[in-house]
């Protein structure tokens, strides 16, 4: 195993497909910004974790951020909370910050005929925050791990060591769960240390709501990840001038070949298609939003030559200029070149936005 380098920004695809299945070929979607030794993750898909300590130990994670709640993106949570959890030489160095959405107000719907539709079949169902989830997984899903950890090798309070955020959206965007599920708004922040400025957008996951998009500057440079998420004019603004651009992608025939016709296949049929980026349309999205390389992950379907990655390529070149890259598992991509002397992180920062107004 070898750890993020101490200089430089780079970032490391952890998990490469996307969707809640086991595949042999692809880990569940994650990626992790290393920026001077600092870790940061953005989502937890499954198998991910064991590509994470390919390039970091847990000495060297600060922050989770997890774009939406989809079963595909937080696979993984647990055992990144748990396992760096004072291990001898194996433990965080300091409290791990976790950060994702909120819980809505309702479930989402598309309308208010739509929402009393989901309230009657639902019943009782609610929708849960990220401070819930991560009190979950401490004190109810790991609990007699922890307990007996705790009275058996003196290991302290985990919750100590985990300290979880819900992403509050701006009051001013008029966000709401069925009538504006994504409005037009400015990017905002969510977290900054002396490393890095993270920002946050909602983008249009069809129900899926709050579902996001994260940008994260440094001294070095800019990488955004573009969540689960329709062609998006907020994810395009989110973008704008990025060094590095990580959009999902789904090729819609290859996996609706996947599936034996009925109702089922129908409702993932509008599910899919009303919820994801089609290859014939990404390179529009880094195109218009100015950014110097498109990277495509979250590949759907995730199964060993199902997608057809030839097309998607292909249709991403033709609608932008700039390098396309297809990531497989463990693909690393550097950002920028040395930093320069003198110059701060938050001096940096400021004209890095200054030149994107």
């Amino acid at each position: 195993m070898s750890t993020n380098s101490s200089t430089g920004m780079t970032v490391y695809t952890l998990g490469t497909g996307g969707g809640p299945i086991v595949s042999s070929s692809r880990a569940g979607t994650s990626t992790a910004i290393c920026v001077e030794g600092a870790t940061y993750v953005i989502d937890c898909g499954m198998g991910s974790i064991r590509n994470y300590r390919e390039h970091s130990n847990w000495g060297q994670l600060r922050g989770i951020f997890l774009t939406h709640h989809h079963s595909d993106h937080i696979y993984d949570l647990g055992s990144y909370l748990v396992t760096g959890w004072q291990v001898p030489g194996e433990s965080f160095s300091s409290p791990i910050q976790v950060f994702g959405p909120g819980r809505p107000e309702r479930i989402p719907a598309l309308d208010h005929v739509h929402a009393a539709e989901i309230d009657a079949r639902l019943g009782n169902r609610a929708m849960t925050s990220t401070t819930e989830i991560v009190d979950a997984l401490l004190d109810r899903v790991f609990a007699s791990d922890i307990a007996i950890r705790m009275a058996d090798e003196a290991r302290g309070e985990p919750h100590d060591w985990v300290l979880a955020h819900d992403i509050s959206i701006p009051a001013g965007a008029g966000a709401h769960p069925v009538t504006n599920r994504h409005p037009e708004m400015e990017p905002f922040e969510v977290y900054r240390d002396e490393l890095v400025r993270i920002t946050a957008i909602l983008v249009d996951h069809r129900l899926c709501f709050p579902a996001f998009a994260y940008r994260v500057d440094s001294a070095y440079g800019s990488v955004v990840i573009s969540g689960d998420t329709a062609y998006s004019e907020n994810c395009i603004s989110l973008a704008r001038g990025a060094d590095l651009l990580l959009h999902e992608v789904i090729d819609l025939p290859s996996i609706l070949a996947t599936f034996p016709e009925g109702p089922t296949r129908d409702g993932i049929e509008v599910h899919l298609r009303e919820s994801h980026t089609p290859f014939e349309t990404v390179g529009k999205v880094a195109e218009n939003a100015g950014v110097k390389t498109l990277v495509l992950h979250h590949i759907v379907p995730n199964t060993p030559g199902t997608a057809d990655l030839a097309a998607m390529e292909k249709a991403a070149r033709r609608d932008f200029s700039g390098p396309v890259h297809i990531a497989s598992d463990n693909d690393s991509f550097h950002i920028g070149g040395a930093k320069t002397p003198g110059t701060g992180y938050f001096a940096t920062i400021a004209e890095s936005m200054e030149a994107r107004a």
